[in-house]
């Protein structure tokens, strides 16, 4: 914690004392220079501590106290942005949360250029009238999850609005804090809050009106969707550099009936792939959330977010030693010989099989190829009804597929949908 400044009258020297829960913690004193600049730092611990200051000057033997704050804490601080399930406030007329004085947020979500523009730090809810204070049904339950496991305060400054493609979310590089813009409202409330170093993790659920072409490009979305993630990973670090980890979500398959002709799941799949081009990001799965969310997820269902993203978080943030928290992802797909009928599907985590899911994939693109599976390990081997010169399989297609019949690993979670994942040749080198 800092006080720096300039002294309006003169004085012998300046002083801070930091109180601990009404303990007195730390006093630091400073002789004032001569221009009546000064500058005193206490270091305080990380924790579910309430902290108040008394800063002044003295001069003889007069102490005289200028400033006094109160309810501080120290902890950790993360972003979530996207569009409306990272808004998550459509989770039904009931509201079950309950405010933590430990989960704190500054600023408001409203995109107006005054609304957006207020100067609060309040304890987080999960959805208020103008958007003051609030970070959404699964930001809320990931905070209290994250006070809970690591006995610190958090800080989410949610700036996510909904309806809006990945194009939207760029930084006006002419002027990055633009109210105009969905980043530069964020990036103001974080600067104001003095927060742009203090940001450990990006968490982004972004992408449902990507699915189809109504971009600014005229094409589909997922043509240009990566390049803009890349973009806006890169403001991202610039504005916020000590970030340490991003959080992306693969999105529900044609989430909110958007999509034409297979170009949602080829969204999916560029979101899929996106941690090839990062060393420091992992994707979420929305698949398997219960109750589901064609769209917008109920209040249970925008927990389960929270649920998954607390045990990654944990070891990547915290160094915690926990279980297995990443859904399955396919790492490669092979023929087994060179008479092309039988197909292995190579995973990261161990998976299961059941019968019913040989509707789930396609080669080619063409349904119905699939006589039978099975799972060993990480692997899943399919025998088709007859050889083939197929040379991409797909998971799930959005156009033919049932929430109840999912590719599961074994540590419980859904595997990632993929789309037109090359096949190599029998014998390729892995």
């Amino acid at each position: 914690m800092v006080y720096a400044g300039t002294l309006a009258d003169a004085a012998d020297s300046v002083f801070v004392r930091v109180f601990a829960d009404d303990q007195l913690f730390a006093t630091e004193t400073a002789k004032l220079a001569v221009n009546k600049k000064y500058s005193l730092t206490v270091k305080l611990n990380l924790g579910l501590i309430k902290y108040r200051t008394e800063f002044g000057s003295k001069t003889g033997d007069k102490e005289t106290v200028l400033h006094s704050a109160k309810n501080i804490v120290c902890g950790d601080a993360y972003l979530i942005i996207g569009q409306s399930n990272a808004v998550a406030n459509d989770f039904g007329k009931e509201n079950p949360l309950v405010p933590s004085e430990w989960v704190r947020t500054f600023g408001a979500t409203a995109g107006d250029p005054n609304g957006s523009r207020l100067k609060l730090w309040a304890n987080a809810e999960a959805r208020s009238p103008g958007g003051k204070s609030e970070i959404g049904y699964w930001g809320m339950e990931l905070g209290r999850r994250l006070v809970e496991s690591e006995k610190i305060p958090i800080c989410i400054i949610n700036g996510a609005v909904g309806g809006t493609r990945i194009d939207q979310h760029q930084r006006n590089d002419a002027d990055p804090t633009d109210v105009n813009t969905i980043y530069g409202r964020q990036l103001w409330r974080t600067q104001q809050a003095k927060l742009t170093h203090g940001i450990r993790a990006v968490i982004w659920h972004q992408g449902e009106n990507d699915q189809g072409a109504d971009g600014p490009t005229g094409g589909y979305g997922y043509e240009t969707y990566r390049q803009f993630f890349v973009e806006l990973a890169a403001s991202w670090k610039e504005n916020y550099p000590n970030i340490q980890h991003y959080y992306a979500f693969q999105i529900w398959p044609k989430s909110c009936s958007m999509g034409i002709n297979g170009s949602d799941n080829r969204l999916r799949e560029v979101q899929r792939t996106l941690p090839k081009l990062f060393s420091n990001l992992n994707v979420i799965s929305t698949l398997g959330i219960k109750p589901p969310g064609g769209c917008h997820f109920p209040a249970a269902g925008y927990a389960e977010f929270a649920r998954f993203l607390h045990p990654m978080m944990q070891y990547h943030l915290y160094h915690r030693h926990v279980g297995l928290f990443n859904p399955p992802n396919l790492k490669r797909a092979f023929f087994t010989s060179a008479q092309r009928d039988e197909l292995i599907l190579e995973f990261d985590y161990q998976i299961n099989w059941s019968d019913a899911l040989v509707s789930q994939f396609h080669l080619d693109g063409e349904p119905k190829q699939v006589a039978s599976g099975s799972a060993n390990g990480n692997t899943i081997t399919l025998k088709l009804k007859e050889p083939t010169k197929s040379k991409t399989v797909t998971y799930l297609d959005s156009a033919n597929w049932n929430p109840d019949n999912l590719l599961y690993g074994q540590n419980g979670l859904a595997a990632l949908t993929f789309c037109d994942a090359p096949i190599e040749a029998p014998g390729a080198a892995p």
